[in-house]
């Protein structure tokens, strides 16, 4: 019935965690097509030892093309042989029960695709960290089957840009072509937000099945900072398939939104000037005209924060951008940043964070806090009493 297609590279240490989660399933009628990517360390040994101990792991091996793990899933999804496909990278891990879930909602409302959500999984600390914050279920309509026309502004806010999250009717990819393009990172987009089009019946699952790997080093959400272009490129061809369909206009709102949260995620945590500028060059003169976000106004971002970025970098040159941000908050600007530095050692990382304290040493260690992407500060306060009621949270830190 399921296809769980698993693209190895280089993953010896992580790849008995990722197989055991299959092997483990409460469901049992699935196949795992695992491509070993020219893996230059023991991976191909593990996946042999494990397809000897279990015969619905099949191993295949291809040479490796430098282009991602996108040769290697389109590899295993010409092999696959299930009703449904799902994929599975080898360092991240299924929770026990969730091909048996989502197979259930499949079958019970006849779908296309079936999202559901993942959560993150600290390899330092190996424990969950959190439940990852996209996609955004919340948007999905109070029925199932729904397809993007019951809510077309909202619709890959809930799907996003990840195939972990998905299960796709297999007959779905293959009739309209879907496949994974041949980039570094973000790979996905393209058969993550096309797929959601296409498919005419769409359910969820409200629940965190998939345990996503972080801090590991090596990871495509580890290294994104080497590739800037990942940032903007798979939308070229995304707009391009949806305006040749006729529905652009229509998701428009939709995938604007989520593009320039990504935008805006690699736009942070670029390491140099060099790159910083690259992309912001990029994003005015081709990106957001093709995009068609060269004007928009703040109320067109579901979040806030987001349409507050988006007027940032509208109105101001990017050496303006970096003065603001060096000068926010007031103080000396060589100096304010030396005397309020985060204590990264007194605080979990990887966690849920409660910063509270609104002063110049908030606003620093705010800024700190969200580059280093150290951990996910989910709120910020001017007291302690002011946290929210019932919301989640790790720890919470005082600036001072």
């Amino acid at each position: 019935m399921i296809s769980v297609i698993v693209p190895v590279y280089n993953s010896e240490c992580f790849l008995p965690q990722c197989l055991e989660s299959l092997i483990r399933q409460s469901y049992r009628d699935f196949e795992v097509i695992c491509v070993d990517d020219g893996s230059a360390d023991g991976s191909l040994d593990v996946l042999k030892r494990y397809a000897l101990l279990d015969g619905r792991i099949r191993v295949y091996t291809k040479e490796n093309e430098g282009k991602g793990a996108a040769p290697a899933r389109n590899a295993g999804l010409e092999r696959a042989s299930g009703d449904y496909v799902c994929f599975l990278d080898s360092d991240d891990f299924f929770d026990p029960d969730m091909l048996e879930v989502v197979l259930q909602k499949a079958m019970g409302t006849d779908a296309d695709v079936v999202v559901w959500k993942g959560k993150f999984f600290d390899h330092e600390k190996q424990t969950v960290a959190g439940e990852c914050p996209h996609p955004d279920l919340y948007y999905a309509p109070d029925f199932e089957p729904f397809s993007w026309k019951d809510c077309p502004e909202y619709i890959f806010d809930i799907g996003d840009f990840y195939a972990w999250n998905k299960l796709f009717r297999r007959e779905l990819l293959m009739r309209n072509k879907l496949r994974f393009e041949p980039i570094p990172i973000s790979d996905d987009q393209y058969i993550s937000v096309i797929g959601m089009v296409l498919a005419e019946r769409i359910a969820v699952v409200d629940r965190a099945f998939v345990n996503y790997r972080i801090h590991t080093g090596a990871s495509q959400c580890d290294s994104r900072a080497k590739y800037p272009e990942a940032a903007y490129r798979g939308t070229f061809s995304i707009v391009g398939k949806l305006k040749e369909m006729g529905i652009y206009e229509a998701v428009k709102p939709s995938f604007v939104n989520i593009s320039l949260r990504l935008m805006r995620e690699y736009f942070d945590i670029m390491p140099d000037y060099a790159s910083m500028k690259k992309l912001y060059d990029t994003y005015w003169e081709e990106v957001f005209p093709n995009i068609g976000a060269l004007d928009l106004t703040k109320d067109y971002f579901h979040d806030p924060r987001l349409g507050e970025w988006y007027e940032l970098i509208r109105d101001n040159r990017l050496e303006e951008i970096l003065f603001k941000a060096a000068r926010a908050g007031g103080g000396t600007m060589t100096t304010a940043p030396l005397r309020f530095q985060v204590p990264y050692g007194e605080i979990p990382k990887g966690g849920r964070l409660v910063l509270v304290g609104k002063g110049l040493a908030g606003r620093y260690w705010y800024s700190q806090l969200i580059l280093s992407q150290y951990c996910d500060a989910v709120c910020w306060v001017g007291a302690e009493e002011e946290i929210p009621e019932g919301f989640s949270y790790d720890a919470v830190v005082k600036a001072r």
